[in-house]
């Protein structure tokens, strides 16, 4: 199958002058559904710089006055973005014989974060999704051949649409919430430096509420696909996505498309206004939502931030301590 490569640009990440934001957690309980409060009264206004993102799929940068989810209002930064500015794939093998990206199954037999290949569509197969044709090929919907037959289960792989826009709203000064945002399946986290949506997990293969039983999304091996609307977005934080393979003893395939991190490296903002950071090696001291308040290059008097999980698949976090704006995300 053909499939389209965008080439990857390069990420400006420059810090210019700094605000910072003093913030510092209570101990984390050992009940993970306690909201752990920050202590200070206030949050700072936490300025994401326009030179923190990629120039080349950054359209507009703005603030314009915005509602948030809890009913109040503020200020937010508008970002524009072109869409599918990294390199991507590959998804779904043709065949039995092939490797392919990556899949999250929760079928009965053999669940779990793994490689898209014989082990796991044979597994399907046990579980009742009739995925494997006669000849040994992988049912594959790209979501643009017309109906897919309803009998029969899919590796997704939809097609990218390189000329959309893609619009997040982001809070300028984060408000705390009165409870975690937990991320749930496909919620939107927020936004890498290149303008790519960072997700939550992807569908469920099992659940017919989100998809028909049986189809499984594929993701190629730096965690991201493409939307069926067509624009790239991550369920992974791709900078780390190396260590998770480690961790799950995955050598198939790896991340060659995203340089893997090294040392500490901003790599977006979460939809409620805080970074996101990928470690090398990840802190101990992360709280419930995985973050955690220290000093870093683009706030060297210290911010608090997500860390993207080493060892967890999805790494993204998995709750928010901030309030999101309405309507966050938008294409076109």
């Amino acid at each position: 199958m053909k499939r389209k490569v965008i080439s990857k640009s390069n990420m400006l990440r420059q810090s210019l002058g700094i605000i910072v934001l003093f913030i510092a957690f209570l101990a984390c309980g050992d009940d993970s559904s306690e909201y752990d409060e920050i202590e200070d009264e206030e949050v700072a206004d936490a300025v994401i710089q326009e030179s923190f993102f990629n120039s080349t799929s950054l359209i507009s940068y703005t603030k314009v006055d915005c509602t948030l989810e809890d009913g109040s209002t503020g200020d937010c930064y508008k970002l524009v973005f072109s869409s599918n500015p990294v390199e991507d794939g590959p998804y779904c093998p043709e065949t039995i014989d092939d490797i392919g990206g990556l899949g999250i199954y929760d079928g009965a037999t053999d669940p779990g974060f793994q490689v898209l290949k014989a082990t796991l569509f044979n597994a399907m197969e046990a579980d009742g999704y009739d995925i494997i044709d006669d000849e040994g090929n992988i049912n594959i919907d790209d979501f643009a051949s017309g109906p897919a037959d309803p009998d029969l289960a899919y590796c997704l792989e939809a097609a990218p649409d390189n000329d959309l826009q893609l619009t997040f709203l982001i809070p300028a000064t984060p408000k705390l919430g009165s409870t975690n945002d937990v991320i749930g399946t496909i919620d939107l986290v927020g936004v890498s430096l290149d303008g790519v949506p960072i997700n939550g997990a992807p569908p469920s293969v099992a659940n017919p509420g989100r998809e028909k039983a049986g189809n499984i999304p594929s993701l190629d091996p730096c965690g991201g696909h493409n939307d069926p609307a067509g624009y790239y977005h991550w369920h992974f934080v791709a900078e780390t996505m190396n260590l998770v393979l480690d961790a799950y003893n995955i050598t198939d395939v790896s991340c060659t498309l995203i340089d893997q991190v090294s040392g500490t490296q901003l790599i977006g903002f979460a939809k409620d206004g805080f970074p996101i950071y990928a470690y090398e090696v990840e802190p101990s001291d992360l709280d419930d939502c995985g973050g955690r308040t220290s000093s870093t290059t683009e706030y060297p008097d210290g911010v608090y931030h997500y860390v993207a999980s080493n060892t967890d698949a999805p790494n993204v976090p998995k709750c928010l301590k901030g309030v999101a704006a309405s309507n966050n995300f938008s294409y076109q």
